[in-house]
C-alpha cells in the first residue's frame, strides 16, 4: 500500500491503496475509507466500494478536485465524513487531497474557521496542482 499517514488517532491519509493491500486497513483497525477521486480519473478502481464494503468497511466517495475545492465545497465534505466510523483512510491518487482536507478538519476542529482553514492549505501550497 501506499505510505499511509496517521494524522491523527481517527484520521490517516494515502495515495490510491492497491487492491491486495486492503485487508491490511482491517488489520491496522480502519473503519471507514473516503475516496475523492473521480470515476473520470485515470486508475480510478470501480470496484473499490464493493471490495471495501466487503471487508466490512464503510465506504464514501466523494469527488473533488482541487482546482474546484472552495471552503464550501471542503465544509460540506467534513460535516458528511465526520460521522463515519473512526479511524479512517481519506484518499486520492497521490494523497494531495487527502492533506488538504486532513489539514483542514483539523484545523476547525482547533476552533478555526472554515476560511481561514482553507486560506491555511492554500497558502501551504496544496491547492496549485489539480490533482
Amino acid at each position: 500500500m501506499n505510505t499511509v499517514r496517521k494524522i491523527t488517532n481517527d484520521l490517516a491519509i494515502a495515495g490510491q491503496p492497491a487492491p491486495d493491500k486492503l485487508p491490511q486497513l482491517v488489520e491496522e483497525g480502519y473503519r471507514s475509507v473516503v475516496n475523492l477521486r473521480s470515476p473520470d480519473e485515470a486508475g480510478f478502481w470501480n470496484d473499490e466500494q464493493i471490495q471495501i464494503e466487503q471487508l466490512g468497511l464503510r465506504y464514501v466517495n466523494y469527488p473533488i478536485q482541487s482546482s474546484h475545492l472552495t471552503p464550501e465545497t471542503a465544509l460540506r465534505l467534513i460535516q458528511q465524513i465526520s460521522d463515519l466510523p473512526k479511524p479512517m483512510l481519506v484518499h486520492c491518487d497521490t494523497g494531495i487531497r487527502a492533506s488538504v482536507i486532513a489539514l483542514m478538519q483539523v484545523a476547525m476542529k482547533q476552533g478555526m474557521r472554515t476560511e481561514d482553514a482553507f486560506q491555511k492549505v492554500t497558502k501551504l501550497g496544496l491547492l496549485n496542482d489539480g490533482s
